[in-house]
């Protein structure tokens, strides 16, 4: 599918995509659950299309009432061979929390999840002291063995989903387990993981993200329904378009959230772009953004957005973090410089920081997704700093987090 943008857009207001993040979170919380959890805002994006069916697969019973799922958990036998999809998370946490669930399982996945290393797992399960046959460190995969708690030591630096899985699993086993990690990245996806599994009454402690506390024989229990709050993932980019058009306001945002992708208001302001709250919607205001420096190790999903903005501004700017984007639906950060480079915007990477030369406008093009949902997001409010628009090939990547996406511009 192809999508055109045209240069002079005019979008007042936009509501905001519910969080995958929680939602894939709440969805496996609930699969744990012998009991009904009822979540609503769930989302219709493919992520969380695919979480529901590995819901399925893992032996919960799932019914689907439009926004609104009712899970009961641990009701039949795990598959054999379960399959995430194209979802690196429900990929990452599912062959974790399988353990718990089966003694001998397989997992496999589609497209982009295909070419994702999984050497990472290697060093989880035994850990987990499970035996682990790869297809030489890709899908699929296959577990065997029975899980036991304990003393963990995992590597962060790569992702945390491994720790989000092993959090999620490790409270249900008869051993109390220690998790000492080192280097982690995206802490905020933590502490999104550690809210969840709060409101399902687990309770875990940890000292200053190296260290983790998990008492064993807890029960996953949702005490009254949950609604998942919205995505500021997918929000950034209208944050860009708004400082860069006559600005905008975006409806359904948490304030107090801990997403990692809150940090774009942060962003915003290196950039000197103002934003208010009122009554619970944030409001972007136009600016003329200036060249800033942003770590983004903690959000890269944030790397697009920031991207387009820094193309906005008139100078260099820097983003560091540019390690932590190997392996996403694709190698972003080098899509991001190839696709927009057609446009006529230079950008360097340069060991973990990415340098873009940002003139104010860029030229009218087409780029490729490269089936990620993230480049095709970007590239749509890229066009706003063109004169005659933008074509993006593959647009209907945008599906993976925000299915809803081209209606805004229709």
């Amino acid at each position: 599918m192809e999508f055109f943008v045209t240069a002079n857009t005019k979008i007042k207001k936009v509501y905001s995509t519910p969080s995958k993040s929680f939602a894939q979170r709440a969805i496996l919380a609930a699969t744990l659950s012998k009991k009904t959890s009822t979540i609503s805002n769930i989302g219709t994006s493919d992520d969380v299309k695919n979480m529901l069916k590995i819901a399925a697969q893992l032996g919960a019973k799932v019914e689907i009432f439009e926004d609104t799922v009712k899970i009961k958990g641990l009701q039949k036998k795990v598959k054999s061979k379960l399959n995430c999809g194209e979802s690196g998370l429900g990929l990452r946490i599912t062959t974790i929390i399988g353990t718990a669930l089966s003694e001998n399982y397989t997992v496999n996945g589609k497209g982009s999840l295909l070419k994702r290393s999984m050497i990472d797992f290697n060093s989880i399960m035994k850990e987990l002291q499970l035996e682990i046959i790869s297809n030489d460190n890709f899908l699929p995969i296959s577990i065997s063995g029975k899980v036991k708690g304990g003393h963990l030591t995992i590597d962060g630096s790569n992702s945390s989903q491994y720790l989000t899985g092993l959090l999620l699993l490790l409270p249900t086993l008869a051993e109390n387990s220690t998790i000492i990690v080192k280097h982690l990245k995206s802490k905020p996806y933590i502490d999104i993981t550690i809210e969840l599994l709060n409101k399902f009454g687990i309770k875990i402690r940890h000292k200053n993200y190296e260290k983790f506390v998990i008492k064993g024989n807890q029960k996953y229990n949702l005490t009254d329904e949950l609604i998942i709050e919205n995505d500021y993932s997918e929000a950034a980019n209208w944050m860009v378009y708004g400082a860069i058009n006559k600005g905008i306001k975006i409806e359904g945002l948490n304030k107090n959230s801990v997403q990692a992708d809150v940090m774009m208001l942060k962003a915003l302001k290196a950039a000197e772009i103002k934003h208010k709250w009122k009554k619970g919607d944030l409001s972007i205001k136009k600016s003329k953004p200036s060249p800033f420096k942003f770590d983004a190790t903690d959000c890269p999903d944030l790397f697009p957005p920031l991207v387009i903005l820094a193309a906005s501004a008139k100078g260099l700017s820097k983003i560091s973090g540019v390690n932590r984007l190997i392996n996403k639906e694709s190698n972003r950060g080098i899509v991001l410089a190839k696709q927009f480079g057609k446009l006529g915007l230079e950008i360097e990477i340069v060991n973990d920081v990415m340098l873009i030369y940002g003139t104010g406008t860029l030229e009218s093009g087409s780029i490729h997704s490269n089936n990620d949902h993230r480049i095709a997001m970007a590239g749509a409010i890229a066009a706003s700093l063109t004169k005659k628009g933008i074509k993006i090939e593959k647009a209907e990547a945008v599906k993976k987090s925000a299915p809803h996406f081209w209606q805004n511009f229709q």
